[in-house]
């Protein structure tokens, strides 16, 4: 982990925290912050991608879900 920026480790760090928490919106802002203060971060672009993906797949079972509810 090569985060310099005392702010940014500890978004980072909460957003894990909150992640672990199954809490994605609030994880995704604090790694959003993060990624503002130290953008060449691979390590941050890396956990945003994950939780995107997450929220993304979630979304996409949700509407198969309601496909079926309301076919």
């Amino acid at each position: 982990m090569r985060l310099t920026c005392e702010p940014a480790k500890a978004y980072y760090r909460r957003a894990l925290a909150r992640n672990i928490m199954k809490d994605e919106d609030e994880a995704e802002a604090d790694l959003i912050k993060a990624h503002e203060l130290v953008p060449s971060d691979g390590v941050i672009e890396s956990e945003l991608a994950k939780i995107r993906q997450r929220k993304k797949e979630q979304r996409e079972r949700e509407k198969k879900a309601y496909k079926k509810l309301f076919a």
